[in-house]
């Protein structure tokens, strides 16, 4: 799905994760356009499922996130979801402009393998957006360009059960000068924990019963995106 003319400056692509409805991020890829339009920016929105839709093979997705996070966290380029999105964004001409990347899920993880390979060929990463993600190494040249958000039901106080996957741990040397286990050396700077009504699955709900103080669950996520994204803006017409 696309929404705009390729003419725009800044091109997003939002992945999805694992066994995901084929229009499951169609209302909150509109939105998102909406909000960029009424700004009055152009910008082009494309949709990707790196490791297929709800019809293909669920095992064959879980061992395609499964390689992905174990290649991210030794440092080398994706095999399969990265790989994939990488190939999207060739294949609809996104190079040679503003890139944002916006993932649910392994999609999230497959954002990040992405833009880091394009970020290595000198494409311009305006950001990379991680929801509901699991725990994944974000490389330390975009580490102020990634928001991750992840969520707690505030009727029961429960978590979203995925964010707890995977690691941003790793190796650091201590003042003492030995090496010691850092559980959030390559976590991203910036995150942020949403009042989501559900869990997992629910961020991007627009109807009851997924609304909590008058906001819908898709409202209040793109309202905590969207205030991000303004502010990163900021900092780069500063620079």
């Amino acid at each position: 799905m696309t929404i705009h003319a390729d003419t725009a400056n800044i091109v997003i692509y939002v992945s999805a994760g694992f066994a995901t409805a084929s229009n499951f991020l169609d209302d909150f890829a509109a939105k998102l356009a909406s909000r960029y339009e009424q700004a009055g920016r152009r910008v082009c929105v494309h949709i990707h499922f790196p490791y297929g839709d709800w019809e293909r093979s669920k095992r064959g997705q879980l061992q395609e996130i499964v390689r992905d996070m174990w290649h991210n966290a030794h440092r080398k380029n994706s095999v399969h979801g990265g790989k994939s999105l990488l190939e999207f964004v060739v294949s609809t001409k996104g190079q040679g402009k503003k890139l944002l990347f916006i993932g649910h899920s392994a999609g999230a993880v497959a954002s990040i393998l992405a833009a880091k390979e394009l970020e290595h060929h000198g494409c311009d990463i305006l950001g990379v957006i991680q929801i509901g993600s699991p725990r994944c190494a974000i490389p330390a040249s975009l580490m102020h360009k990634v928001l991750y958000v992840h969520a707690t039901n505030p009727q029961n106080q429960s978590r979203d059960p995925i964010p707890r996957l995977g690691t941003w741990g790793g190796w650091s040397r201590t003042r003492l000068g030995i090496h010691a286990w850092n559980r959030v050396k390559h976590a991203p700077i910036h995150q942020v924990m949403l009042p989501i009504i559900g869990s997992h699955a629910d961020y991007f709900r627009d109807h009851n019963p997924y609304i909590w103080e008058q906001a819908s669950n898709l409202q209040t996520t793109m309202n905590a995106i969207w205030r991000w994204l303004q502010t990163m803006e900021k900092d780069v017409e500063h620079d």
